[in-house]
């Protein structure tokens, strides 16, 4: 019996601190879900936790990115499911305006659509994907594994030959200069009149004697006779005082007029260009609706958008209507639409227009269909293959997931068996300590 060295109480503490040790391992366990808290815990499992984990991360960007890539594949499937209804219906009017008993008029409504449904095609071959082209028959490198991996997607090139020659836009030689609108605006389909000061028309006849008061009259003061239907204004000399607004409909500085303003009988010799008024010839440009102020009906002036060629310079200082208009001069060369017959010659572009131009449209656009469709067909090869990707991605990915869990993932039940044995162990290792403590006090009952 001793008491300077306690070899229980230091076996018992021994064992309490182990299992103190014991019991704060499956704690960190538990509270974080791992089984691997510190790299001591299992070393070997640490760096292959580490890299299923930093493969599943590059996993995980590939599938991001395949979604993208289906997302793409889709818009140009739909465009060209678009394209493809489009050169159906242009097929069916080349073959409509082919019919010999169709007359011109026929064929020039046929054209009309054509051109619509052309136009449609060339614009969508400018769309893009977030920014990437999809029809300039570049590719686009897709990542299809964690390795880095790729295969390429898109190639449909809308501005191959096959295509380009279907939906040709045609062009004009200019045989007179004409001008191209930097906005939207209208165009006059008639001579037109767009005062530069307040007018007035008779509605009747009207007399006007400067010496009397009133000045005006409807019937004879021995003055100066007016018409009905014809024109005066307040020129401060002539006449210096305005008619009765019972006998008259006033114009305001900037309305527009069918009226002939340049006609002495009937402005009786009252107005002079241009200080007193515009003239716009059939076919000019206008910047503003000229059926908002004066005479002018809807029918006398057409909508026009920007980019409307017009022979008539809406630059000169007379006109002033869109400064910023460009010119083409004789001898060049233009594409549009727009029929230009007056001031060029046609050059080339697809039409209905004569029996030749349909026969031969509706060859060019049935070549457009069959190419067309190949790319349909070689699209949908992509997107099966990047669709059977991404399922195989899901399932690598399951699978990584599985063998990642089986290394660092704690078993709960199992760690919660074996954390309630060590918290048994600390409970009665702590009172064993206590009674192991209490040994050498033995020795004292010897030397009472």
């Amino acid at each position: 019996m001793v008491i300077n060295s306690n070899i229980e109480a230091q076996r018992t503490a021994g064992n309490l601190q182990r299992s103190q040790e014991a019991m704060q391992r499956s704690l960190s366990r538990l509270s974080s879900g791992s089984k691997i808290v510190n790299p001591s815990d299992d070393a070997a499992g640490v760096a292959v936790s580490s890299r299923l984990e930093s493969q599943l991360r590059r996993m995980e960007s590939v599938m991001n990115n395949l979604s993208h890539a289906i997302s793409f594949t889709q818009t140009q499937d739909g465009y060209l499911k678009n394209m493809d209804a489009a050169f159906t219906r242009m097929s069916e009017l080349a073959m409509l305006a082919s019919d010999g008993t169709k007359q011109s008029s026929d064929r020039n409504l046929y054209d009309e659509e054509f051109q619509h449904l052309m136009s449609y095609v060339r614009s969508a071959r400018a769309t893009d994907f977030n920014g990437v082209p999809l029809f300039n028959g570049s590719t686009v490198d897709v990542s299809i594994d964690e390795k880095g991996n790729s295969f390429a997607i898109g190639g449909i090139d809308l501005n191959a030959s096959v295509y380009e020659n279907a939906i040709k836009e045609p062009s004009w030689q200019l045989t007179s200069q004409v001008w191209a609108t930097s906005t939207s605006g209208y165009v006059t389909n008639q001579s037109t009149y767009q005062l530069e000061t307040t007018a007035y028309k008779l509605y009747t006849d009207l007399y006007y004697n400067d010496s009397t008061t009133p000045k005006w009259a409807t019937s004879d003061n021995g003055g100066t006779p007016y018409s009905a239907g014809s024109w005066v204004m307040n020129d401060g000399s002539t006449i210096n005082e305005n008619p009765p607004t019972g006998s008259v409909r006033t114009y305001s500085t900037g309305d527009f007029t069918t009226d002939n303003l340049g006609d002495p009988n009937l402005s009786n010799g009252l107005f002079t260009a241009p200080t007193h008024y515009k003239s716009h010839a059939a076919g000019s440009f206008l910047s503003s609706d000229p059926t908002a102020t004066g005479d002018l009906t809807n029918s006398q002036r057409s909508m026009v958008p920007a980019g409307y060629y017009v022979a008539i310079d809406p630059t000169s200082t007379g006109s002033s209507q869109n400064t910023a208009a460009t010119a083409y001069q004789i001898g060049q060369t233009v594409s549009t639409e727009q029929d230009l017959t007056g001031s060029a010659t046609s050059q080339s572009g697809v039409s209905l227009t004569t029996l030749d131009k349909a026969s031969s449209a509706l060859t060019l656009v049935m070549n457009a269909m069959e190419q067309l469709r190949i790319d349909r067909a070689s699209l949908g090869a992509i997107m099966q293959r990047v669709e059977y990707t991404t399922t195989q991605l899901s399932t690598s990915k399951h699978n990584l997931t599985q063998a990642k869990s089986r290394i660092s993932d704690v078993n709960v039940a199992e760690e919660t068996t074996r954390y309630a044995k060590q918290q048994i162990l600390v409970q009665s290792g702590t009172q064993m300590l206590r009674e192991a403590n209490n040994l050498p006090l033995t020795a004292l009952e010897l030397l009472k």
